[in-house]
């Protein structure tokens, strides 16, 4: 009297719609994460990018202010005066025969407690060249010429990140 009917299955069972579900949101939360990861290493490289121009730009006017000095010239005879965290160049502008009228000397100091490479010409401010810069350091090179009255090479070693290996520039006179 009664007929057995075949129930036919179609779709899926409520446990493998959310087995599924759970996949898929665990698959695209790695991914968004890894796509915010990455974001962040190329703004970080690109901030990378901006500082190491910066200092290429700074490190320029100093060669630049540096020539107009006549440093490296035989007929240099100013002076320059280098300490760990800053350097100084003098010059005779006027040719009166004294460093100290206004705007004859350049400083370039890094101030460590604030991170910030500055220079000031003559009389006037520091003005900011480049912030924030781990570490900045000027050296003589080699120091045994300063001692002799020879005019040295100027080294620059700095670190424009906590951890960064530090890197050196250096400007030497032209010797003929």
């Amino acid at each position: 009297m009664f007929q057995e009917t075949e129930v036919l299955k179609k779709g899926f069972t409520i446990i493998e719609i959310l087995l599924s579900g759970t996949i898929g949101l665990i698959l695209l939360f790695v991914m968004a994460n890894a796509f915010f990861n990455f974001q962040k290493i190329g703004l970080v490289q690109n901030d990378n990018a901006k500082k190491h121009a910066t200092f290429e730009r700074t490190l320029m006017m100093l060669k630049s202010e540096l020539i107009q000095a006549g440093y490296g010239l035989a007929s240099y005879r100013q002076g320059i005066q280098i300490t760990d965290q800053s350097l100084r160049i003098q010059k005779d502008m006027n040719l009166d025969g004294d460093l100290e009228d206004s705007r004859e000397d350049v400083v370039y100091q890094f101030f460590q407690e604030d991170n910030k490479l500055s220079r000031k010409s003559g009389q006037g401010y520091f003005q900011i060249l480049m912030e924030p810069i781990y570490s900045v350091f000027f050296h003589a090179h080699p120091v045994d010429l300063e001692q002799k009255g020879k005019t040295p090479c100027v080294r620059i070693q700095f670190q424009l990140n906590e951890f960064d290996d530090l890197q050196e520039a250096t400007l030497c006179p032209l010797t003929l």
